[in-house]
């Protein structure tokens, strides 16, 4: 979530680690950038209610809150990018702008079905070591923040993780899409290539959308590429003139 520049430090995350914020605090020069863990992932503590995209987004709604903000440029990246979708969907009158990274409405194709069923499968199974390390060395190059992000991820709960992937392979906002209508942009890898055709729905029924990929760049944009991410989201802000609009 990113509103105008503020005067406190502020981190930016998704439903990663804060080992992320590394990669991102470029971006606070200008921005108040609020992140969180949802419920279950690592340092947030775990929910007896059944968890629901609806719920997550209204958790995010509820930090904005929590925050004095009413309105803010929500960010979502992979499985988090449905959550932003749900929020954008649910708070329109929040949303300044939706900026979305490796970005899918539903999971219809075979090889993200299979990733989702894959983690599901680790989830259950208590795998979490062998999903924690998978992550880590996925996301990060550097052996340091890998290893910071390894032990965070191993911190959260494994039912929560299970539903978590569970929520996001059932979920499907595609007949709600044309409902979205704040600036939108969609960030992807150049080799990301099964989460690239998703994007063809969103330029049909979205007007105001825009699409940029990142060379050389597979799913993890915001950790493998971070300095061409943040600039991407800061040029696209400015030039959207999507500050006025947070004030």
């Amino acid at each position: 979530m990113i509103h105008t520049k503020f005067t406190e430090k502020g981190t930016w995350k998704n439903t990663i680690p804060s080992s992320f914020l590394d990669y991102q605090t470029a971006l606070l020069d200008e921005f108040k950038v609020i992140t969180f863990d949802i419920r279950g992932d690592c340092r947030s503590d775990r929910s007896s209610e059944q968890m629901t995209m609806i719920q997550l987004a209204d958790d995010t709604k509820r930090i904005l809150d929590a925050n004095n903000i009413d309105k803010a440029v929500i960010c979502g990246y992979s499985n988090g990018a449905c959550i932003a979708q749900e929020f954008v969907l649910s708070y329109p009158e929040h949303t300044a702008g939706l900026i979305m990274i490796g970005a899918y409405y539903e999971v219809s194709s075979f090889l993200l079905e299979k990733e989702y069923r894959i983690g599901i499968w680790a989830a259950k199974n208590k795998l979490m070591t062998l999903l924690s390390l998978a992550l880590a060395k996925n996301h990060f190059r550097d052996k340091e923040l890998a290893k910071v992000m390894y032990k965070e991820i191993k911190r959260t709960n494994h039912q929560m993780l299970t539903n978590q992937y569970t929520i996001g392979l059932n979920y499907s906002c595609a007949d709600r899409i044309q409902e979205i209508n704040v600036p939108l942009l969609l960030i992807y890898g150049a080799w990301d290539y099964y989460i690239q055709s998703y994007q063809h729905l969103y330029r049909r029924l979205v007007s105001d959308t825009e699409v940029v990929y990142i060379q050389r760049t597979k799913h993890q944009v915001p950790t493998r590429s971070s300095v061409e991410c943040n600039a991407i989201i800061r040029g696209w802000i400015r030039r959207k003139n999507l500050l006025r609009n947070l004030k």
